[in-house]
C-alpha cells in the first residue's frame, strides 16, 4: 500500500466532509431555504420568518447534531415515520461492526 495516496485520499474526503457540514450549518440557517430545510414548519405555518441580518446565520455550528441523536424511537417514530427509525437502526447498527472492528485492528497492529 502507498502511504502518501491513502493519506492524500484522507485529506481530500476529511476537507470535503467538513466543506459539507459547514455549507449545511450556514445554509440551513438561511431564511430562503426554510421550505428546503423545515417543510413541515412551513406547511403548518410554524415557520417564523427573520426579516432581520442576523452574523449569526453565517456561522457554521454543529449543535444540530447532537439534537439529532437526542430523540428515541418513539419520537423518531411520530416525527420522522417509519422510515426515520428503521434508518436510524441501520446506521447505529453499522456503525458498532465497523467501530468495534477498526479498534481491534488499531490495537493488534
Amino acid at each position: 500500500m502507498i502511504v502518501s495516496a491513502l493519506l492524500t485520499s484522507v485529506g481530500i474526503n476529511l476537507g470535503l466532509c467538513v466543506l459539507f457540514f459547514a455549507l449545511y450549518s450556514v445554509l440551513r440557517k438561511q431564511p430562503c431555504n426554510l421550505k428546503v430545510y423545515a417543510p413541515r414548519l412551513v406547511a403548518e405555518g410554524r415557520a417564523g420568518q427573520r426579516s432581520h441580518f442576523n452574523i449569526e446565520g453565517l456561522l457554521p455550528s454543529a449543535g444540530w447534531v447532537r439534537r439529532a441523536w437526542q430523540p428515541s424511537e418513539d419520537e423518531l417514530l411520530n416525527s420522522c415515520g417509519l422510515d426515520g427509525v428503521v434508518f436510524n437502526r441501520i446506521f447505529i447498527f453499522r456503525w458498532l461492526p465497523f467501530s468495534s472492528y477498526f479498534l481491534l485492528i488499531s490495537i493488534s497492529a
